[in-house]
C-alpha cells in the first residue's frame, strides 16, 4: 500500500513555527514514500523566505516532490518577475520547475501552472497550456497500468461554489479531458488555503489547506493530507492542526470503478 503525504502553501515569512515542529514529527511518524508539496513555498518570493524554505526541505526525512506556486515569484521587483522569475527557485529548491518522479507503485507528473502575468488584474490565477497538457499525458503513457497516477498542480481544477470568487485554472476543460484520457486518477493541489476531496469526471481533486502559515481563512485550521492506497482502493485522511500537533480529523474512501473514481462508505 502507498502511502502519500500532501502538503501546501507553507508560505514561509508567514510560517508559524510551532505548525512547522509538529508538521515534521507528524510526517516522521507516519514515514510516507513521498511528500508532495503543491506551490507556495514562500510568501513573496524574497531570498531570506527562499533560505528559510530551503532549510526546511532539507530537514524532511523523506523523499519530497515539489512544485512552485504563484507566491514563489517575486511580487514587487518587477525586474527579477519578468527577466528571471525563477532563478531563486532553481537557486534554492530545484533545477525543475515540472518535475516527474515514478516507482513500481505510483507515478506523480507536476506542472508549473504560475504564470509572470496575465491579461486580468489577478495576477495570482494560475493557467495550464497544451505543452503541459501533453507533458502529462506523455509521462503518464509509460507507467505500467496498475500505478497509481497523480498529477500535481498549484491552481484548482475544482471549487465549491463559496469559493468560485478564487477562479479555476486557465484551460481546465481541455486539460481535465487530456488527464483523463491519460488515466490520472488524483489531481493534487492547493493555492486557496482550503482542504477538499472532490471526485470530478472520474478523478479525484483532492487540495490541502495551508500546512504551516498564519494565512488562514474562517474555520480551515493548518492542515495536510495523507493518501494511501492503489489503483483500485484509496483511503485520504484530513490531518488538522490542534495546537500541539496535527492530528486525523476525517478520513474518506474512493473505489475505482468502470466510470472511474467513486466515494465508497463500506470500508
Amino acid at each position: 500500500m502507498t502511502t502519500i503525504a500532501h502538503i501546501s502553501d507553507l508560505h514561509f515569512g508567514r510560517d508559524l513555527q510551532p505548525v512547522t515542529e509538529g508538521l515534521l514529527a507528524s510526517l516522521d511518524a507516519i514515514q510516507p514514500e513521498l511528500i508532495i508539496i503543491s506551490g507556495d513555498l514562500t510568501q513573496r518570493a524574497k531570498t531570506v523566505e527562499y533560505e528559510a524554505g530551503q532549510d526546511f526541505l532539507r530537514r524532511l526525512q523523506q523523499p519530497r516532490f515539489i512544485i512552485p506556486g504563484n507566491h514563489d515569484l517575486a511580487a514587487w521587483n518587477v525586474l527579477e518577475r519578468f527577466a528571471y522569475p525563477w532563478r531563486k527557485w532553481k537557486q534554492y529548491v530545484a533545477a525543475d520547475l515540472e518535475p516527474m518522479m515514478q516507482t513500481d507503485a505510483f507515478i506523480a507528473v507536476g506542472v508549473n501552472t504560475a504564470r509572470r502575468m496575465g491579461w486580468y488584474l489577478d495576477w495570482s490565477r494560475g493557467r495550464i497550456n497544451r505543452r503541459q497538457i501533453q507533458y502529462v499525458q506523455n509521462m503518464l503513457q509509460q507507467a505500467p497500468e496498475d500505478c497509481l497516477r497523480l498529477a500535481v498542480a498549484h491552481h484548482p481544477f475544482w471549487l465549491p461554489d463559496s469559493s468560485l470568487s478564487r477562479h479555476l485554472i486557465g484551460r481546465r476543460e481541455e486539460a481535465l479531458q487530456g488527464f483523463r484520457a491519460a488515466g490520472v486518477d488524483l489531481i493534487l493541489g492547493g493555492h486557496v488555503h482550503l482542504a477538499y476531496v472532490q471526485p470530478l469526471e472520474g478523478m479525484l481533486v483532492s487540495h490541502a489547506g495551508t500546512t504551516i502559515s498564519n494565512r488562514l481563512i474562517p474555520g480551515q485550521p493548518n492542515s495536510f493530507n495523507v493518501i494511501r492506497g492503489d489503483r483500485k482502493v484509496l483511503e485520504l485522511e484530513q490531518m488538522e492542526w490542534r495546537g500541539e500537533g496535527f492530528e486525523p480529523i476525517t478520513k474518506q474512501f474512493f473505489q475505482r470503478t468502470e466510470g472511474g473514481w467513486q466515494p465508497h462508505v463500506d470500508f
